[in-house]
């Protein structure tokens, strides 16, 4: 069977007589007050006629754009980063831009790799939530580079950039607040052991909370790449061994509380009676879970919203040097049943 010939922009101007430059101007979406209603119109219904789409490559070399974003989450396979990528991607797709996905593993060997890749391929932009110890590489990327760079879930104090972050701070004064009023009164907070923003202020919220309440402090972090695993499970097992008076936890993410409910079913203990949890985003397994865990919900789609919008906004500006863009969210603490106490303690 003969394979069909992919119709060009020359058989179109040769078919209705009309010029390559004027056709290629209505393609691009660029003949609004240069080519009358009449022409573009006639294009248009032609072009879907016979099915005509542009090659993306040929675009691309000739306008300098790919109609391409770069989204470099922490993990992709985490559901807070894919939620996110999932929201983004319908959004951009809208406004005529596809999204790229790629995990750091907050690796920064593993970001620069990244980086270098796609910076070959004409990317228009990127959406970077950056691993521990990128802030020069950052620097670069904006200042030096002139790439087009729109920061997520954490920022940088050392310098100007465009962002969208959720207020972790207030969100986590809040979630210490919730366990002391459930009738909690020896809180801790299991952490990362990270200088990165969200981590460093859901710990100051916490702080803050407990100091305000003159509580004792109970805290304890993980290095990244504990996380997950046995050795992490052994220090949270560990850490509450050394502390059996503590009744109330704040986690400050998914993937801690979940390795903390292990340890916890392995030690017996009762949620709430003998401790009480909050953890940071949200899970399937969480509203599942026997008893239900509280969580700080993150607002997915107002957060995927701003990221585009944003990036959109520095792209359509001149040379994407438009007022910097950032953006700070409030979280939702959905209370369950891992915080509800029939007689709580009187405060």
């Amino acid at each position: 069977m003969k394979k069909k010939k992919k119709i060009s922009i020359k058989d179109i101007s040769k078919e209705l007589g009309i010029s390559i430059t004027t056709i290629s101007f209505i393609i691009n979406k660029k003949a609004e007050n240069k080519i009358s209603k009449e022409v573009i119109k006639k294009v248009e219904d032609y072009i879907e006629k016979v099915g005509y789409t542009p090659n993306s490559s040929a675009q691309s070399l000739r306008t300098g754009k790919s109609k391409t974003i770069v989204f470099m989450a922490e993990d992709i396979s985490d559901p807070f980063f894919s939620a996110i990528a999932k929201q983004m991607e319908e959004i951009a797709f809208d406004n005529g831009y596809k999204i790229i996905y790629c995990s750091t593993e907050n690796k920064k060997e593993r970001a620069i790799e990244l980086l270098d890749l796609f910076k070959d391929r004409q990317v228009d932009a990127f959406i970077i939530t950056p691993p521990e110890g990128f802030e020069e590489e950052m620097k670069k990327l904006i200042y030096e580079q002139h790439q087009t760079v729109m920061v997520f879930d954490r920022y940088y104090k050392s310098f100007e950039h465009n962002y969208v972050v959720l207020d972790n701070l207030r969100c986590a004064k809040d979630a210490t607040r919730s366990l002391y009023d459930s009738g909690k009164k020896q809180l801790a907070f299991i952490g990362i052991n990270s200088e990165l923003s969200p981590i460093v202020h859901r710990y100051e919220g916490y702080l803050e909370s407990i100091r305000s309440l003159e509580l004792q402090e109970f805290s304890l972090m993980l290095k990244f790449e504990e996380i997950k695993t046995e050795q992490g499970r052994k220090k949270i097992s560990s850490f509450l061994d050394k502390y059996p008076q503590i009744d109330g936890i704040l986690f400050a993410s998914n993937n801690l509380a979940i390795n903390g409910l292990r340890v916890l079913k392995q030690k017996n203990t009762r949620i709430p009676e003998e401790i009480g949890i909050i953890s940071f985003d949200e899970r399937d397994i969480f509203e599942l879970y026997s008893p239900p865990i509280s969580v700080v919900s993150q607002p997915i789609e107002k957060l995927a919203g701003e990221l585009i919008k944003g990036t959109l906004s520095l792209l359509q500006s001149k040379a994407g040097k438009s007022e910097i863009y950032q953006k700070t969210l409030e979280g939702t603490l959905i209370p369950r049943e891992s915080i509800s106490l029939k007689n709580p303690a009187s405060s």
